[in-house]
């Protein structure tokens, strides 16, 4: 009797790029720039278990779990490997229980999913590999959530906890998308509804930031602080000069710290060329993505409001709250980026599924 083992190819050749970034990332990126805190935490004493501040301080879990993993010879690829896997396993996990890959174009996804520096972040003991993972899981509630499931699962609370350890400054304003889906789609069945309550809940956050306005600008005032390294060469000149800067220089500010470097900056480094070509590719992707619901709003003035105002407000808020740490420095942009990237790369994927799967409906 013969068996036989069918291969899905598409994850075969993911694994292989996975692992390709992971001995890039020990033996070539490694040795042009600093990996983070990964050979710290993978050196880290054994007694770091037994730390009580793991269980609520990012770093402490961190020097915890890398302390058990550098067993194996510290920052090598042996010690390394089970973050690739958890980074492969969490993004084929997503990925296969929404179906994309019947609407979207694989080799469109799997450049999305290739992109250098998220999976050179992704592939080590780093905060960014848990940061894909709880963004993976949250990202994956708020599908539901439009998909009109609002059953909340043990993974569910597992990820808001990690978010809240890790990145507690993005849940208010996943919630607050939560939230919007919800009642947009139980309780608000009018359009003229939906769009008002949408605002209403924007000039809300606008009015709180508005209300802790002083205390944003007294962390503006000493944020450039933890930047001002005169041995970093790629940190730029404090923006923030005057009262409310902050706010004024928000707009560019936060496109630049999402993106990544700039024009001259490329033309002047190797890697933050390679960076910003990433970026370029990125936003691409994304507007390709959501190219169909592009076109309809632009051929039938028709857009789908929960996905508008829920889209705006965790993007937004999220982007805003990465404009300190990405604005001054390049390198921080990208690596800091990668804790909420696959979140709005998720969030696209859903759009272009919609609008493919819609299309089909039609057709048939």
């Amino acid at each position: 009797m013969q068996y036989s083992i069918k291969v899905d190819r598409f994850w075969l050749y993911y694994f292989v790029i996975r692992l390709f970034y992971l001995v890039f990332s020990i033996f070539i990126y490694a040795k042009l720039t600093t990996l983070g805190d990964t050979n710290r935490y993978l050196t880290a004493p054994l007694s770091s278990l037994g730390d009580i501040n793991l269980f609520y301080n990012s770093t402490a879990m961190m020097d915890a779990i890398g302390s058990i993993f550098g067993i194996l010879g510290g920052s090598n690829i042996l010690s390394n490997l089970p973050f690739t896997l958890l980074s492969f396993f969490t993004i084929k996990w997503s990925i296969d229980s929404f179906q994309f890959r019947k609407y979207v174009d694989n080799r469109l996804l799997i450049i999305v999913l290739s992109l250098p520096n998220f999976c050179v972040w992704t592939s080590v003991c780093s905060k960014e590999t848990i940061g894909l993972t709880f963004s993976a899981i949250l990202g994956g509630l708020i599908i539901r959530f439009l998909q009109r499931d609002y059953k909340l699962k043990k993974l569910d609370f597992f990820a808001i906890y990690l978010c809240l350890i890790f990145k507690p400054q993005y849940l208010p304003f996943i919630l607050q998308g939560l939230c919007i889906i919800y009642i947009m789609n139980e309780h608000l069945h009018k359009i003229q509804l939906k769009t008002l309550f949408g605002l209403f809940i924007i000039c809300c956050n606008l009015l709180f930031l508005y209300c802790i306005s002083d205390i944003i600008n007294k962390y503006a005032d000493i944020m450039y602080l933890h930047f001002d390294d005169p041995n970093a060469n790629s940190t730029r000149d404090n923006i923030w000069l005057k009262e409310n800067d902050f706010f004024y220089k928000a707009p560019v500010g936060m496109f630049v710290a999402f993106f990544g470097p700039t024009l001259s900056e490329m033309l002047h480094s190797p890697v933050h060329l390679i960076a910003g070509i990433e970026s370029l590719i990125l936003l691409a992707l994304l507007i390709a993505l959501s190219s169909k619901l592009i076109t309809r709003l632009l051929s039938q003035y028709k857009l789908d409001v929960i996905i508008l105002f829920s889209y705006f407000i965790i993007i937004t808020g999220i982007s805003l709250l990465h404009y300190p740490f990405g604005v001054f420095n390049p390198g921080s942009a990208i690596r800091y980026r990668t804790n909420f990237l696959y979140l709005f790369i998720l969030l696209f994927l859903y759009i272009s599924k919609q609008y493919n799967l819609t299309n089909k409906k039609i057709l048939s």
